[in-house]
């Protein structure tokens, strides 16, 4: 499974567990915006994701640590307006943004480190099977 691949499944993995709370995380051009990503960079992105998520510490909620778009961002134009999930969402930190409606503090609070191990492993499970 390429990297790209990994980060969508991701998305899908995420997308499925907010959809639970009624919200919408993500949609087909999300994914195709990950695909049209350069591989190196996906590598890069989905790397700096899992080593965060399997670290000691871990990580949790809605934060940019775990976000494809954020980190994409951080490591290649450090500007939210840059970002491309912004741009079809609404930059997230603005009140009428996707992100504002479904960062509630039920959906913050579900997305525990072990709910991110579990992503991970499913797309770990998922390569040596697919």
């Amino acid at each position: 499974m390429t990297y790209k691949e990994k980060l969508v499944k991701f998305v899908k993995l995420k997308r499925a567990h907010i959809k639970k709370f009624g919200f919408v995380y993500a949609d087909h051009k999300d994914y195709k915006n990950i695909r049209s990503w350069s591989e190196k960079r996906c590598e890069e992105i989905y790397s700096k994701m899992v080593n965060r998520i399997m670290s000691h510490d871990g990580s949790k909620e809605l934060t940019g640590t775990t976000c494809p778009w954020c980190l994409y961002n951080y490591l290649y134009h450090t500007a939210c307006p840059l970002c491309s999930y912004g741009k079809r969402h609404g930059e997230c930190p603005k009140k009428d943004s996707l992100y504002k409606k479904y960062a509630t503090k039920e959906v913050k609070e579900s997305l525990t480190n072990e709910v991110y191990r579990d992503m991970v492993n499913k797309i770990n499970q998922y390569q040596k099977i697919g």
